[in-house]
C-alpha cells in the first residue's frame, strides 16, 4: 500500500512538472481543495476530520485541442489517510457532445453530476451515496462514455459501458460489464427560470460484488442488478429546488430512498438551505424515518472559501437522533 502511495505521489509530481515544460501554452491547469469539519452527533461521536483533500491537472493536449485529460487524486478519512487515484480520463469533444474514456463518475444522478465543492448543502444525500450503481467505490468506474448534448436544445442523454466492478480494480474478468444511461431535457420557463427533469438506468449481471451500504458488511450478491431513478431541478438566479428518487433492484431485494433540497441565496454572501430525505435498505439496523435538515453557507470568497453549517434531525425507534456540522471548505489555486 506504501509504495503504490508512493508511486501515485510521484506520478502526480511529474504530471505536474510536464504540464509545466511540455503544455506551457496548452493552458493545462492545476487545482485542489481541502475540507475540514466538525461533527457531533451528540450521543458518542464529536471532533474533528478532513473531508477532502483534492488535487488535480485537467486540461488540453498538444496533440488536438479538442482532445483532453484530467488526473485527480483525493485523501478522504475513509482510506486511513491514504492518497488514493480518483479520475484519470482522456475526453475528446464534439460538435454534439463528447466522448470520454478511463476511471470516472459514471453519468448516474443529479446529485451525483454535481460537485461536491459546489454542493448547497454539506453532504450528498443518503440515497444518492448508497443506491448509484459505483457507491461502493466512490461513485468511480472504468470504462468508456458517448454523451450527446446539442448546443441550445437542452437535450442531454448519455450511453456508458464499464467494468462493472468499481474503481482502482483490476480488468473485467467475466465478461460481463455495467451498462449506463441518463437523459434530460431543460425548458427556459424565462429568461431567469429553467426546469430540467430526467432519469437514469444502469443494469449489469455480475458476480460476488460487495454493495455494504446496502446489503451490509461481509455480503456480497450474485445476479441481476438493476436500477433507475428520476429527477428534477428547477432554478432561478437566486434560488433552485431539486430532487431524486432512486431504485436498486438487486435480484427481489429492493432498496430505494429519495431527497428534496431547496435553497436561496440572501446576497451574493450568504445562503440557506433546507432538505429532507430518507432511504429504505434491507439492513435491519438502518431506519426508514426521513431525516430533516437546516443549512447556512457564508462565502467568504465565492464557492472557493466558504463555510458551511447544517443540522438534521430524524424521529426513529421512539428516540431523536441529531447531527450537527460545519464544513471549512478553501481552493489552492
Amino acid at each position: 500500500m506504501k509504495t503504490s502511495n508512493t508511486i501515485l505521489c510521484l506520478s502526480s509530481a511529474l504530471l505536474i512538472m510536464m504540464s509545466r515544460v511540455s503544455f506551457a501554452q496548452q493552458k493545462v491547469a492545476w487545482n485542489g481543495y481541502l475540507q475540514t469539519r466538525f461533527s457531533d452527533d451528540f450521543l458518542s461521536t464529536t471532533g474533528f476530520s478532513i473531508r477532502r483533500a483534492k488535487m488535480w491537472i485537467a486540461g488540453p493536449t498538444p496533440v488536438d485541442s479538442n482532445l483532453s485529460f484530467r488526473m485527480q487524486g483525493i485523501f478522504r478519512y475513509q482510506t486511513s489517510g491514504t492518497f488514493m487515484l480518483q479520475d484519470v480520463y482522456a475526453q475528446y469533444r464534439l460538435p454534439f457532445g463528447f466522448v470520454r474514456g478511463g476511471q470516472f463518475v459514471p453519468d448516474f444522478s443529479l446529485e451525483r453530476s454535481q460537485s461536491d465543492a459546489y454542493l448547497p448543502i454539506i453532504e450528498r444525500a443518503a440515497v444518492d451515496n448508497t443506491l448509484i450503481p459505483t457507491a461502493s467505490t466512490y461513485a468511480r468506474d472504468i470504462g468508456a462514455e458517448f454523451v450527446f448534448q446539442p448546443a441550445a436544445t437542452g437535450l442531454h442523454t448519455s450511453f456508458g459501458i464499464y467494468n462493472g466492478n468499481g474503481g482502482n480494480t483490476k480488468s473485467n474478468e467475466d465478461r460481463q460489464f455495467l451498462y449506463t444511461n441518463r437523459t434530460t431535457y431543460e425548458v427556459r420557463v424565462t429568461e431567469r427560470l429553467s426546469w430540467t427533469s430526467g432519469f437514469s438506468a444502469s443494469y449489469r449481471d455480475k458476480s460476488n460484488l460487495a454493495f455494504p451500504g446496502i446489503l451490509g458488511n461481509g455480503k456480497t450478491f450474485s445476479g441481476k442488478d438493476f436500477r433507475w431513478g428520476l429527477e428534477t431541478h428547477l432554478q432561478s438566479a437566486k434560488w433552485e429546488i431539486q430532487g431524486e428518487y432512486i431504485q436498486a433492484d438487486l435480484g427481489n431485494v429492493k432498496s430505494y430512498g429519495y431527497y428534496v433540497l431547496g435553497d436561496y441565496m440572501c446576497d451574493s454572501k450568504n445562503e440557506i438551505t433546507a432538505s429532507t430525505e430518507a432511504l429504505n435498505v434491507p439492513i435491519p439496523t438502518s431506519s426508514t424515518t426521513p431525516w430533516y435538515i437546516i443549512g447556512y453557507s457564508h462565502l467568504f470568497a465565492g464557492q472557493k472559501e466558504k463555510l458551511i453549517v447544517d443540522a438534521r434531525t430524524q424521529r426513529a425507534n421512539n428516540r431523536s437522533n441529531y447531527e450537527a456540522t460545519a464544513q471549512f471548505q478553501i481552493f489552492f489555486n
